[in-house]
């Protein structure tokens, strides 16, 4: 079961929003009347849709070799990156997780700062770049790649005041208040299964915007499955009829809380974002063969960069 950033509730996040229309606001965590998970679930099936009762399971080894060979079908092809215990340790020592953030995802620091190395590998930042951390909530992922890259960053989040103000970026990420070509180097980490409706295919036509050619966006983990899914905690997706693909199993994992997380399978990537993007971006995609060794806990199998042209 993945696990997805919390925010207090009734944060209105834009970022993670249905759509960038959408007449309703979205709150990450709404404020409404909840009803137990089995009732959920019932009103789910009611409306005709694909459901089960159970979190997604798309880390167990004949689920990713299937991935991995659905993604060959539609020319997908996954890279694999090995990390090396050795400098992800290193890493974790230089950004000072445990003096600096020891509350941050306590708990769940392995997985969050396995996230954070892979970004800060495969984008290869120095201090050249300009860096955004997309939907970056209270994440410590900008002052890090700062202090070890001397990198220009900057975080941004509809949580934030409209507009650049200092090294923060508020508003909707799928139309961010910057200039083109602004970024060269940013990251998602466990966000981009939040965008809603149509908002991750706007969300990627604004990075074919905002990125400098040549320029590089991280997203780790890829949540991909052998089928196109949501998940959902129905007590919280349900009271606020959260809209859900038409065509993705709804996948209900009981106490988690979140209202939704995309998980797609390749060929739906392939419509939902690499076509729109395909004469403006370049992907690259990439299975972490040896993620669990570094901690049972950890839950990324798969990650992507898309390099503007």
């Amino acid at each position: 079961m993945i696990s997805l950033k919390g925010l207090l509730n009734s944060i209105q996040n834009l970022n993670r929003k249905p759509t960038k229309t959408s007449p309703t606001p979205y709150i990450y965590r709404p404020d409404v009347a909840q009803f137990d998970f089995a009732t959920g679930v019932e009103q789910l099936r009611r409306s005709g849709r694909s459901v089960v009762d159970h979190a997604i399971e798309n880390t167990r080894p004949e689920v990713v070799s299937n991935i991995i060979e659905l993604g060959k079908q539609v020319g997908i092809e996954f890279n694999e990156f090995s990390i090396e215990p050795s400098l992800y340790q290193e890493y974790c020592k230089s950004a000072e997780y445990s003096k600096r953030y020891s509350e941050y995802y306590r708990g769940n620091q392995p997985e969050k700062t396995l996230e954070h190395y892979i970004c800060y590998s495969l984008l290869g930042l120095n201090s050249e770049d300009v860096f955004v951390d997309l939907a970056s909530e209270h994440s410590p992922v900008p002052e890090i790649f700062r202090r070890l890259s001397g990198a220009k960053t900057y975080s941004q989040d509809i949580m934030y005041p409209d507009g650049i103000n200092g090294d923060q970026i508020g508003g909707n990420a799928c139309n961010m208040p910057i200039p083109d070509g602004f970024i060269t180097k940013a990251a998602l980490t466990c966000s981009l299964e939040h965008f809603e409706e149509d908002a991750d295919t706007g969300l990627f036509q604004e990075l074919a915007r905002v990125l400098k050619p040549g320029g590089t966006v991280c997203v780790v983990p890829f949540y991909v499955f052998n089928q196109e899914a949501t998940q959902t905690d129905p007590t919280v997706s349900v009271p606020a009829g959260v809209p859900f693909d038409q065509t993705a199993t709804i996948y209900c994992a009981e106490g988690w809380g979140n209202r939704h997380g995309r998980f797609y399978s390749p060929q739906s990537f392939m419509q939902r974002i690499i076509r729109p993007t395909q004469d403006k971006l370049k992907f690259q995609f990439f299975y972490l063969s040896n993620a669990q060794e570094i901690d049972s806990s950890i839950y990324a199998r798969f990650a992507f960069t898309a390099t503007r042209l």
